[in-house]
This record gives C-alpha cells, structure tokens and sequence, in this order.
C-alpha cells in the first residue's frame, strides 16, 4: 500500500462512517478518492517547484482537510446509494416497471383524443392473476387473461353477448408479454433506436420525475394521417418508483400531435374478480369463438372464477343531481388544484349490499344554528342545487357529524358542499371514528388542508372544484359510528355550506 493510500485510510478511519454499502460500492469511492488525491498531489508538486516555501506553510495533505474531503465524498456515495441504488443514479424505466408491477393492483383512468374526439376508459390491472380488465365509455368491457389461460373476454352491450377468443401473439407494440400499459413501457424504452430522457417536474401538485420516450415511426398511419415520431412520457413518484401518469403522443413530420392517451394511475388494495364485477350482466350470452376449444362452438355457460364467489365487486350506484353548469374551469389562483376531468367519474366498485347508511340520521355540527337551512337537510337524500336545499354554516372552520347509528364498513364518502357554480372549498378534512367527542381512535380518509392550519397536520390530498358529482372519497372499508367533516370558507366567500353527505357501507358484523 503506497503512503498516500495509508493516509486515506487513517483519515476515513477517523471518521467512523457506513462506507460500505457493498464491496463493488467502496471500490469505486475507493479508486475516485485515490484519483483524485492523486491528481491534486500531481497540482501541488508543480506549484513546489516554483514555490517551496509556500507548500510548506500550505500544505493540502494535512490530516484536518484530508478528513473533512474523505467525509464529504463518503458521505455523498453513501446518500447516492440510498436514494438511487447501485447505480448511482435515478432509477431506469425498468426498474420503474417493475415497481409499479410488484403492486396487486393498478386502476388507471385514460383519455384518448385523435381528430378531436375524446375518449374515456377506465382500466384494471391485476399484476398477480395475470388480467387486464378495460371498461368503455359504450358500456363494453374487455379482459385479456395473459397467463396460462391466454384468452380474451369482450362483451358488447349492443348485442348482449360475451365473446371468447384466443389472446393475440403479440400485445402492445410486438411483444408477447405487453398486454399491459406498464409492459408496453418497459418494451418501449427497452428498443435500440429509443432516445431517453429525465427530469424532475409537478403532476397535480406533486413533485415527479418525468421520463421521457422518443421514437421515429415513419411509413405508420394513424387516422389516414402520416406518423414521423412516437412520444411516451411517464410521471413517477421519486420514492416509490412507480408510475403516477403517463401521456404517449403520435406526431407528425412537423411535431404536431396527431393523437393522445393519458393514463392516471393509483394504486387500490382490490379490484374486480371477474367481467361481471365491472357492469357485464349475467344474463349476457356467451359465444365460444377460440381456435383452440375443444367442442361445440357457440352459446356455453360462463362458470365464475374459481376459489371465489360469484361477485365480490359491483359498481356503486349513486344518483346525482342536475348539473347546474357546464364543465369546472381550472381555477390557478387555488394551489394543488385537482385537474378537472373530461368525463363522467368512472364507476366505483363496492362489495354487494353496500348502501347509504347516512340517509336519515341525524347530524351535528359546530355552529348548531346554521345561518340557513336545518342540519337534518344534510342527510335528507336532497341533492339538488335549489336555494332552498342547502345549509350555510358561519366563517372560519366548521364541522358537521353525522351518527350513522352503528359501527358500519365505510367504503366510499361522498359529499356535495354547493355547486350551483364551481367553488372550491379549503381545510376539507374528513373523519371517522367510534367516539362522538373524536378525540380517541379518529382516522382521517381524507385532508387537503396544505398549511395544516386546521390543526390534523398538513394534507396530501389536493383541492378540487365542486360540481355535482360531489366529491367521493375512497374510504377503503373504515369502520367507525361517526363521520365528520370539516371546511373552512371557499373561493367566493367565507361561509361552509352542505347540500349532502352520502356514506357508503354497511353495519359491521
């Protein structure tokens, strides 16, 4: 071992620090310490040459500055380590891939746009039993079961039936295994001639790093429209590595965008068990049509999915009220404002025999004598937006409860505050809990409070505009006696208002 290497040893010694994250790992802060000690020493060697004297009174290599150099570069490689992994860097589209994939489940809500026509689908992603399920704005419903059983199910609602066929050989983009969005990325950035690039960006008010997909696709049409290039854009959550949105354009020679889908994704706990779970009726007829099937093609029994029951998900009736205007603008001056969507919320999914265990019960709240309306208004199942069907609460923060009367399964809470006209409504914190006084055993479902001025802590939920969808709220089977609800003055004024509150569930068992 040369000196210079004995003195980076004693110096790092000194600082008693992790440095070894793996042996691969330390060779290589190893060999860019030495480097550059060596490098530096060369510098300094030429300067004593002109100027002893001076190296002597100044010498770099002193143990003090030896040290604090050793730290610095030690502990860089070691916080690189932990936020990248070994490669000393943000994490590859891969790896991206992979962590969305470990994941149960993927819901995803895409909007498609190609010659001005827009498009809603709502998709489902069940990584572990190999299913990718597709709900469309028609009423059809698709699954593609791409594992040992390898068929895929369409029903039409047009024709009340529900085709069987053979899955294709090839998904998304030719590969075989791409029957997913999340596949078809990581064949995508896998290709040879695809330029990748990232970069730190906001989606929706959330810090993402973003990575970007690009391709040449000359000689493909789409919409009788040449095509020049392929874009895929991904928004990743830079602590989980997974995949939050995604947007692929097809452009044209100029760069213009000649059609788009975007995907916004989350990650549920569930997911439907079957077509039947997503609107398919069970009276629909199905038609047999695969190669492969040995027998009668034609109308054959559909038998549920095995080990489970005959539907454990149906889609949540709620019945709205009219819509008292056209579309929800963006409102910019509002931070972490939700993005208005396009098309009608995507159906809910629910177990069988859920119900609204609010309508009738009898609610609380902070100012008991509202300025107008009754609080008995609240859960009367009155959604409209009529004057007289509202209840206004005074300024500043304000709570209603509502005492569902036991202890129920809460799997959804929709609230409707005013939507005669867009509003947005700040410090909405909703909780449940078995006490009336919410101050033992309290879950909160939802806070978009972002300064946690309303004292529960600051908020990872954004603000949203309030149409007359009302705002529902995935409670994720809660259970609790109590629901409250909290706000605290909206975009036109200073007041709290409630037209309904709606909770979804069932009594506990």
């Amino acid at each position: 071992m040369s000196e210079n290497e004995r003195d980076f040893a004693r110096a790092v010694a000194r600082l008693h620090i992790d440095a070894e994250p793996n042996p691969a790992h330390k060779q290589r802060l190893r060999r860019q310490m030495m480097q550059a000690y060596a490098e530096a020493a060369g510098r300094e060697a030429a300067v004593a040459t002109r100027n002893t004297s001076r190296l002597t009174h100044r010498a770099w290599w002193s143990p003090a500055k030896l040290a604090v150099a050793a730290a610095i570069v030690v502990a860089a490689g070691a916080g690189l380590w932990k936020v990248f992994g070994p490669g000393g860097g943000p994490a590859s589209v891969a790896q991206i891939c992979r962590a969305t994939r470990e994941m149960p489940w993927l819901h995803a809500v895409t909007t498609s746009e190609e010659r001005g026509q827009v498009r809603t689908e709502e998709h489902w992603y069940d990584f572990a039993g190999e299913k990718a399920y597709v709900v469309r704005a028609d009423g059809s419903v698709s699954c593609r079961e791409y594992g040992a059983e390898r068929r895929e199910l369409t029903y039409s609602p047009r024709v009340r039936a529900l085709a069987v066929t053979d899955l294709p050989a090839r998904g998304v983009w030719g590969a075989a295994s791409a029957y997913t969005a999340v596949d078809a990325f990581a064949v995508f950035a896998a290709q040879d001639d695809v330029e990748v690039r990232q970069w730190p960006e906001q989606f929706e008010g959330q810090a993402v790093r973003a990575y970007e997909m690009k391709k040449a696709e000359p000689g493909i049409t789409t919409g009788g429209r040449a095509v020049a290039s392929l874009r895929v854009k991904m928004m990743t959550d830079p602590e989980t590595s997974r995949i939050v949105a995604a947007d692929v354009e097809h452009r044209d020679a100029v760069g213009t965008a000649l059609a788009r889908r975007q995907w916004v994704m989350s990650y549920p706990l569930s997911g439907p068990q079957s077509v039947y779970d997503l609107g398919v009726p069970r009276s629909a007829r199905v038609v047999e049509m695969r190669k492969s099937y040995i027998g009668t093609p034609g109308d054959v029994p559909m038998p549920a999915p095995s080990g489970t029951p005959a539907s454990r998900l149906v889609p949540l009736k709620i019945d709205l009220p009219k819509p008292t205007f056209m579309g929800a603008p963006h409102d910019h001056r509002v931070p972490r404002l939700a993005r208005p969507r396009r098309a009608p919320r995507p159906p809910f999914l629910v177990p069988p025999g859920t119900a609204n265990v609010a309508l009738g019960k009898p609610v609380r709240a902070s100012d008991e004598d509202p300025v107008i309306g009754r609080l008995e208004m609240i859960t009367d199942g009155d959604k409209e937006a009529a004057d007289g069907s509202f209840v206004e609460l005074g300024p500043s923060l304000q709570h209603v409860t509502i005492d569902l009367g036991d202890r129920c399964e809460i799997f959804a809470i929709v609230v409707w505050h005013y939507h005669q006209q867009p509003r947005v409504y700040f410090d909405v914190v909703v909780q449940v809990c078995d006490e009336p006084s919410f101050k033992r055993g309290v879950t909160t479902v939802f806070n978009n409070d972002i300064d946690g001025s309303a004292r529960f802590g600051r908020g990872g939920d954004l603000h949203y505009t309030e149409t007359n969808e009302g705002k529902l709220i995935d409670t994720r089977g809660v259970q609790g006696r109590y629901v409250r609800l909290y706000s605290n003055g909206n975009t036109s004024d200073d007041q709290n208002h409630y037209i309904e509150v709606e909770v979804y569930g069932r009594r506990s068992p």
